[in-house]
């Protein structure tokens, strides 16, 4: 658990605060506990190291949710987003619809999210309500048949 919060921790500039939030908490908390939370460990002694990337996964077939994605910023670029997405998108069983919500077009921070669903075969589809930092949000989808 403490490498979910580090990194969390990490990534609050760009998602907003998460670490003292009892939604996110308990979201978190779930995940772990069904299993449905992945994540990449810098060295081969997972318990002892910090996460260089985590998602969390809610499957409710035929629709999927990535809940969250975030890698620690010295990873990004490395290739830990694309393995989390991939991981899970094998989980997916089609047809089905895979569901996530990212930064809106006009926080420039979060461009490179942005691109990066789109280059995992994800499409911009409408508003989402705003994060917890007050920014836009948007849904992006992919169908898988």
């Amino acid at each position: 658990m403490d490498a979910w919060l580090a990194l969390t921790a990490e990534v609050e500039p760009l998602f907003g605060p998460m670490v003292h939030e009892p939604g996110f908490l308990k979201a978190l908390h779930e995940n772990i506990d069904r299993g449905s939370a992945y994540c990449v460990h810098e060295d081969d002694r997972p318990s002892r190291s910090p996460l260089m990337g985590g998602l969390l996964f809610s499957a409710h077939p035929p629709r999927y949710v990535i809940g969250w994605l975030a890698v620690a910023e010295r990873w990004r670029g490395c290739g830990v987003g694309r393995a989390l997405v991939t991981y899970a998108l094998t989980l997916v069983r089609p047809p089905a619809e895979i569901v996530v919500t990212t930064f809106g077009v006009d926080m420039p921070a979060g461009a490179p999210a942005r691109r990066f669903y789109v280059a995992m075969g994800f499409q911009p589809a409408e508003p989402a309500p705003s994060g917890p930092d007050g920014g836009t949000r948007q849904i992006f989808r992919r169908l898988m048949q």
